[in-house]
């Protein structure tokens, strides 16, 4: 297992068949303690070490649990693919399903783009630390916005289209942050 995964636009979806929440052994939930579940995904890797076994039909068998822990860590470990994940199985559209944004975003986007490609060709720090600063604003408004929204969902009292166009708008302003990041020569954590 690697270091803790990091927010991109990259696909984390699980192998076919497998719940990462299931495949950890965890209650499907957005609050998760990601410190803990990393610690006990790490002994699980390390019990399964290919060097443990001499039958090769055991060291496939532990190479491809591996595989799968990783996948569901790599997941669940990602704020915006437990949401996705959690959307779905609470019975709301995938993102391929339902790729609407608010009325006005891809507008307001095109400007801020515009503004941080200016920045960036000017080498403008204090531009791209006020960008930064605005995505990390927006991420983190996002986040629990989607979290609460979540934990309605599973009581029925919220509406899972309005969690998928906050899940369109977090990709945006996800790759925006993987954008700003590669700009300030920085890796950015997701979380």
């Amino acid at each position: 297992m690697t270091g803790s995964p990091r927010e991109s636009t990259e696909s984390t979806d699980p192998l076919p068949g497998d719940d990462p929440f299931d495949v950890l052994g965890i209650k499907p939930s957005f609050d998760v303690d990601l410190d803990a579940l990393k610690r006990r995904v790490r002994r699980q890797v390390a019990a399964l070490h290919p060097d443990r076994f001499t039958d090769p039909l055991e060291v496939d068998r532990a190479t491809r649990e591996t595989a799968r822990l990783n996948e569901a860590w790599k997941s669940i470990g990602n704020d915006e693919h437990r949401a996705n994940l959690l959307l779905v199985r609470l019975g709301g559209p995938a993102a391929d399903q339902d790729r609407s944004l608010p009325e006005d975003f891809l507008q307001q986007m095109l400007s801020v783009r515009f503004e941080l490609e200016q920045a960036v060709e000017s080498r403008d720090a204090e531009e791209i630390a006020r960008l930064t600063a605005w995505s990390d604003s927006k991420q983190a408004e996002l986040r629990e916005r989607v979290r609460t929204a979540l934990s309605e969902l599973e009581q029925g009292t919220a509406d899972p289209a309005s969690i998928r166009l906050d899940l369109n708008v977090w990709r945006y302003i996800q790759r925006m942050r993987d954008e700003l990041a590669s700009a300030s020569g920085a890796k950015r954590s997701g979380g």
